[in-house]
């Protein structure tokens, strides 16, 4: 069997690591690591990760978070972060206790923020073997917060490697939200969001859904008007057009789309105290087709609406969902992918809908293109274009959750049709969606109803065979006289 790259990269890391430390056995290095970086993140992971570990131990990557070269501490530490994700605290806890308190004290922030991450590892909420109090007193104690501050005083990027880790501690306990808050790390986060420089500002709206794990931070950061200066923000913009400006708006409308998922609040309550929707109408029936801000506004509705509470506030409210459906029916291509996409997100809100917000999804379908959605998308898919045909099937494979979507579907044959018929000149991405399309359709309850037996029969073989299957085609062999 030939040597796959990942193996070959991980062989010369192991001979450099036997050379003495030259600067072109160092810059080998740097750039071994940034291969195994990709490789890591491209997996499979697993594979490339017990490859790594049994060749290279934790210990000789510690040791090289010592070695005399920021460029390759950099780079190992963020190989290394990526080793250990797999990593329990009790394991990190047990077997690096020395190591962690070498990272605490290491001169790079990379390995500060290394060690501080793992302090999170412990999750009482999906382990409750876990003794969250443990990793949580490591994250806590005096040696550690003043590893916390020297971070916090440095640059944007030091601060928020530290914020994400605050954010992720506070995301687990309203405990460690009052012992941030009453050190003064909480004002300090919420004073980015005024800074004057844009990318730290966005840097700061991107972390506040995820403080929003509970109605503690969430009240606090509502109290200290951080979703009511958001919302100047997007009406700042109107009146003016540069780029800051319109970058900070995108921030926040991303920053209010997000919050349908906060767990620390009701999504309704939340855009009615906060009347961003209707703003997002606006935007999506802007003029320009090219427009990105008309784009995130789609997409925006498409993300709020994939929160069935939410989904219900914007079925009653109705002027985001009569905007997209307006879009829809006058766009094409690029802007018409990005339609479909904040449809399927929509008609995907749960993997088992029902009731109201069921009801509001069909109300949807039954105004895109004038109700004849299913007839136009299936001409759409069937034109072959990747972005298209992709986004299309998407939508009709959330359709497939829906009881009337499915209904929908048994009555229109053309897609069936379409579905049952295999095309390996299709690309790849195309056919794990037809295939995910008829896989759904077998799997919902009223199938067998819906379909006759015939049709429910090639249904079934077709998820059977699985998705790139090809049938054998007969041979017939000549003599020659």
């Amino acid at each position: 069997m030939p040597e796959k790259e990942y193996e070959a990269n991980i062989k010369q890391i192991c001979e450099l690591l036997q050379s003495d430390p030259t600067p072109e056995v160092i810059q080998g290095l740097r750039d071994a690591f940034e291969a195994l970086s990709k490789q890591l993140r491209a997996g499979p992971f697993l594979e490339v990760f017990e490859t790594t570990l049994s060749n290279i131990p934790f210990s000789a990557l510690f040791s090289l978070l010592a070695a005399p070269d920021n460029k390759l501490i950099v780079t190992v530490a963020g190989v290394t972060g990526l080793l250990l994700k797999p990593v329990t605290w009790p394991m990190v806890h047990q077997t690096f206790e020395e190591y962690i308190i070498q990272g605490l004290a290491h001169p790079h922030p990379v390995v500060k923020s290394l060690v501080l991450r793992q302090f999170l590892k412990c999750e009482e909420k999906t382990d409750p073997l876990c003794k969250i109090g443990m990793s949580m007193d490591y994250l806590l104690s005096d040696e550690s917060m003043s590893v916390v501050r020297l971070l916090l005083s440095g640059n944007e990027t030091q601060r928020f490697r530290v914020y994400d880790v605050v954010a992720a501690a506070i995301g687990e306990s309203d405990s460690a939200f009052e012992f941030f808050r009453q050190e003064g790390i909480v004002d300090m986060l919420v004073k980015e969001g005024d800074a004057r420089d844009v990318l730290v500002a966005m840097n700061f709206y991107e972390l506040v859904p995820t403080l929003c794990e509970s109605s503690v931070p969430y009240e606090y950061l509502e109290a200290a008007g951080v979703f009511s200066d958001a919302l100047k923000q997007v009406y700042k913009a109107k009146n003016d057009d540069s780029v800051t400006s319109s970058l900070m708006r995108l921030s926040a409308l991303k920053l209010f789309s997000r919050m349908a998922d906060a767990q620390g609040i009701s999504p309704a309550k939340f855009y009615e105290r906060h009347a961003i929707v209707p703003e997002l109408g606006e935007l999506v029936l802007l003029p320009e087709p090219g427009s990105d801000l008309k784009a995130t506004a789609i997409t925006c509705v498409g993300t709020i609406g994939n929160n069935a509470e939410a989904l219900g506030y914007l079925a009653t409210e109705k002027t985001a969902l009569a905007a997209l459906v307006t879009a829809y029916n006058s766009s094409f291509g690029h802007l018409r992918v990005e339609c479909l996409r904040a449809i399927t997100c929509i008609f995907g809100y749960s993997t088992t809908p029902s009731g109201a917000a069921s009801q509001a999804c069909y109300e949807l379908y039954a105004q895109l293109d004038e109700g004849k959605f299913l007839v136009g998308l299936t001409k759409e898919i069937m034109k072959g274009f990747e972005e298209s045909c992709v986004a299309g099937l998407a939508v009709i494979q959330k359709m497939a959750l829906h009881a009337w979507g499915l209904h929908e579907i048994a009555s229109y044959q053309n897609i069936v049709n379409f579905l049952l018929m295999r095309d390996s000149a299709r690309v790849k991405t195309a056919q794990q969606w037809q295939f995910a399309v008829v896989e759904s359709i077998v799997k919902a309850p009223a199938a067998k109803s819906e379909f006759d037996d015939d049709t429910y029969a090639r249904l079934a073989r077709y998820v059977r065979e699985g998705p790139y299957f090809v049938a054998a085609t007969a041979q017939v062999a000549l003599e020659s006289s």
